[in-house]
């Protein structure tokens, strides 16, 4: 058993390295998305929304009287249904409010209630409220792409090798050099 470990590991570590390399370019192909989830706490939502295959972007900001989490998502990697499903999981979606324009039917996606059209009353959390996880941890001072800050963010306070993996590795030996 520990060999068929081994050798999984052998065989997947080339393909860890490649990820952490094509996410530190920070692009996304083609188009993505945009949907903003209310919740009770923004931070918390850019952390757990972070966390989801698929979500290249997350932003603290203020709609409607609610916080809530600005998200682009790649729809060629997540459905907004399946982005929904997750994020009503991860308790972080008590509301769902879709670009204006959006093309559905129904009054709520994978069980979240879908609220006004996200228009231009949207307003940004100032920065001290945005990638609230980094704070007091090594990566906070790093110039990372925003794909690169969502993901850190998301998993620096709950998986910190996940969080790694974002880092590119110029800058992950920087963090060694610096310890």
């Amino acid at each position: 058993m520990k060999a068929l470990i081994s050798f999984a590991i052998f065989i997947m570590l080339p393909f860890a390295v490649l990820r952490a390399e094509d996410s530190s370019a920070g692009t996304t192909k083609g188009t993505t998305g945009r949907v903003a989830f209310a919740q009770y706490c923004f931070w918390t939502g850019e952390m757990e929304l972070g966390q989801i295959e698929g979500v290249v972007r997350t932003e603290a900001g203020y709609f409607q009287g609610r916080e809530v989490t600005l998200v682009d998502y790649d729809p060629a990697r997540i459905s907004l249904d399946k982005l929904a499903s997750q994020a009503r999981r991860a308790g972080v979606a008590d509301r769902i409010y879709l670009p204006a324009g959006a093309q559905l039917s129904g009054t709520a996606v994978a069980g979240v209630n879908i609220g006004e059209p996200l228009d231009g009353s949207y307003r940004t959390a100032p920065a001290s409220d945005q990638k609230k996880q980094l704070e007091g941890t090594p990566y906070a001072g790093l110039k990372l792409t925003p794909e690169q800050a969502t993901k850190v963010n998301a998993f620096v306070r709950v998986n910190p090798s996940k969080a790694l993996e974002w880092i590119p590795a110029a800058l992950r030996d920087k963090l060694a050099a610096a310890r």
